[in-house]
């Protein structure tokens, strides 16, 4: 272990920990998963909900007891679009004409307001105002609530234009549904930098009216950093800093670089632009990066021969991103891009003269879909792409790779709370390509990435599985520094191989036990072992157990 873990540590204690919810284990690429990641308890990960709080509706003062015996022929209803007069009046049908108590008659109208909530209408209510009952005849009033006014307070700059886009679509839906609020207090709450807490009035009796109050902050600027160390790593940091909605485009600007590049000489860099294009969440998204590392991991051929690799890869990506649900339980997004990868790799035999290089322009056209539903209990992830390489627009390779290859691409994650704390975390990946596929493409196994006990790039192929299940036992505090403790245990296994390179498939299985430890807000902190328990680890052919620290911070 380094001494500048410590030093690192110390000076970044206190600061705050990053813990993007949004990051997400399940779709990174090849050339990602060499870099640091934070080991985040799972609830991370569930999909964001807006804090915003409905107020319920009162009931209206009655003169007459509820106990009161009271006689109506007719039911006049007052208001009301939703549901056919028919519909309503069998409602009442069993009440009518005989002696009932006004109790019995706020009992039938409550089930109307209950229909109401059950078909979406969560604002809208049926009322028995106040009356004496003396022409025979059940006054109802129906409540159907919508949102005519929105006010924003807080300064959040020119962003509260497209605040004020997303609130104009709560407004113009009467009745309003849970589904479309929610839908649009959830792309609020995701537009980036802003805060957002919302009080919502009940819908006035006299005409359904109700007012949503938003109270907003924003966050112009942050910083983050995600440390990763080992027993037989080196140590690197991930620092990222965000520009977050400066303009009314509610975009937001990323640039992330790695640092302390460790014997392997890693370098990556990478700029990330997204905007929103419309008031339905969708977005244009940007991106280009680099990365340079001379890996120490050998590919083992199938003839004894071992191949070390220096490997640069530049990408630019363009593509538009769209979620099809968004609610405070559940995240459905569906992207498209269109992107081109540059790889140049020199290999070389180590102790020989023997080297080789390859150099690869890549075009793929990708469809990819992310999948988030939480509840109290159980919390499901599903990340899957469709990835179709194209043979023109510039692509070429000097190797025998397939640039029109197809590659598919399923991922996902299941946690079940058995008890109050404890959890059991299943997750699963799975590549598949009948083709020759180029580096960037392939899948990369190791680490935390279904092979904890070996390398982050121990195992690679153009096809391949992994499965893990954790158990873990959640220590929550009151507050403070220090708001969770969670000790877990993980078994993972994997298996790449390839279809056309002459090298061998791998296997690995390992066993780790860990602990997380934070505030649930500014820093995470992890701390495990691991050991290999299929193939031996490129670096350690005795397969001794390997140790490694998470930091994420919060500058």
């Amino acid at each position: 272990m380094r001494s500048v873990t410590l030093a690192l540590l110390g000076l970044f204690w206190g600061c705050g920990v990053y813990a993007d919810a949004l990051q997400n284990d399940l779709n990174r690429s090849a050339v990602e998963r060499y870099l640091p990641t934070s080991s985040l308890p799972i609830d991370a990960y569930r999909p964001a909900a807006a804090d915003v709080f409905v107020a319920p509706a009162k009931p209206p003062l009655l003169r007459l007891p509820t106990g009161t015996r009271v006689w109506f022929r007719k039911v006049h209803f007052e208001g009301g679009t939703v549901y056919p007069l028919s519909d309503l009046k069998d409602n009442y049908q069993d009440l009518i004409e005989r002696a009932v108590t006004l109790d019995e008659v706020l009992e039938a109208t409550a089930r109307l307001t209950e229909r109401y909530h059950r078909d979406g209408y969560f604002l809208s209510y049926a009322v028995v105002p106040d009356q004496d009952f003396s022409e025979g005849s059940l006054r109802v009033v129906l409540v159907e609530g919508y949102v005519r006014d929105v006010e924003l307070r807080g300064d959040v700059g020119p962003v509260s234009a497209y605040v004020t886009r997303l609130a104009e679509r709560i407004k113009t839906q009467r009745p309003l549904t849970q589904q479309t609020f929610e839908r649009y207090t959830s792309l609020m709450n995701h537009i980036p930098g802003v805060t957002l807490k919302g009080l919502l009035s009940p819908a006035s009796p006299s005409d359904g009216a109700a007012r949503l109050i938003v109270r907003a902050s924003r966050q112009p600027l942050a910083a983050a950093v995600v440390l990763n160390d080992g027993s037989r790593a080196d140590p690197q940091a991930l620092l990222s800093l965000d520009s977050q909605s400066q303009t009314a485009l509610g975009e937001q600007l990323s640039v992330r670089g790695l640092f302390a590049p460790g014997d392997d000489h890693q370098r990556y860099y990478r700029l990330d632009y997204a905007q929103y294009l419309d008031s339905e969440g969708s977005q244009l998204n940007l991106a280009a990066s680099t990365f340079r590392t001379e890996s120490d991991t050998p590919l083992h051929l199938r003839n004894g021969q071992e191949l070390l690799r220096d490997w640069r890869s530049d990408t630019v990506s363009a593509g538009l991103s769209q979620p099809l649900i968004a609610a405070p339980d559940e995240w459905l997004n569906v992207a498209a891009r269109l992107y081109a990868v540059r790889d140049r790799i020199d290999y070389r035999a180590d102790g020989t003269p023997l080297n080789t290089s390859t150099d690869t322009d890549t075009r793929v056209l990708s469809f990819e879909g992310d999948w988030r539903k939480a509840d109290e209990r159980q919390l499901r992830m599903i990340s899957g792409g469709v990835y179709q390489g194209l043979d023109y627009l510039g692509a070429k390779t000097n190797s025998d790779y397939d640039l029109d290859f197809l590659r598919l691409r399923v991922s996902g994650v299941q946690r079940d709370r058995f008890f109050d704390n404890w959890q059991g975390v299943a997750s699963g990946a799975l590549y598949w390509s009948d083709d020759s596929l180029p580096d960037s493409e392939r899948a990369v196994f190791g680490g935390r990435y279904f092979g904890r006990g070996y390398p982050v790039d121990q195992a690679s192929g153009d096809k391949g599985w992994g499965l893990a299940y954790e158990v873990n036992y959640s220590v929550m505090g009151e507050g403070g520094l220090l708001n969770v403790v969670q000790p877990y245990a993980v078994l993972d296994t994997a298996q790449a191989w390839f279809n056309k390179l002459d090298v061998r498939s791998a296997h690995l299985a390992s066993l780790a036990l860990g602990v997380r430890m934070g505030d649930l807000r500014d820093y995470n902190l992890s701390l495990e072992i691991a050991k290999p328990l299929a193939d031996a680890a490129f670096d350690s052919v005795d397969r001794q157990p390997r140790f490694t620290v998470s930091v994420s911070l919060k500058l």
